[in-house]
């Protein structure tokens, strides 16, 4: 088996989008996951993500990761403020309209 080698400097080096993609796939295969979520003032939301996982069973608990919150962070924003959201997993049959 050949082993390649590249530094962090060459990463950093490459092109945005290579380099995203890149570092994306590092972690192999990723579900796509939409996250639904409500908020009072300014109604629904859905955010597709990548990085759902399952914590525990007793108590059931899933968590999953975002971006720090910014201006857009409606996701982070209404399930601070509600405590709830939904997920369902995009299969072949909703791709499209996910």
């Amino acid at each position: 088996m050949e082993y390649i080698f590249i530094k962090s400097e060459e990463i950093m080096d490459w092109e945005g989008r290579k380099r995203a993609r890149f570092v994306n796939s590092l972690s192999g295969f990723k579900s796509a996951t939409l996250i639904g979520s409500y908020h009072p003032e300014f109604g629904d939301n859905l955010s597709i993500v990548s990085s759902v996982v399952h914590l525990g069973s007793t108590p059931p608990l899933m968590g999953f990761v975002l971006r720090p919150p910014g201006e857009d962070a409606h996701t982070y924003k209404n399930i601070k403020s509600t405590g709830v959201c939904t997920f369902s997993h995009v299969t072949e049959n909703i791709i499209e309209r996910a």
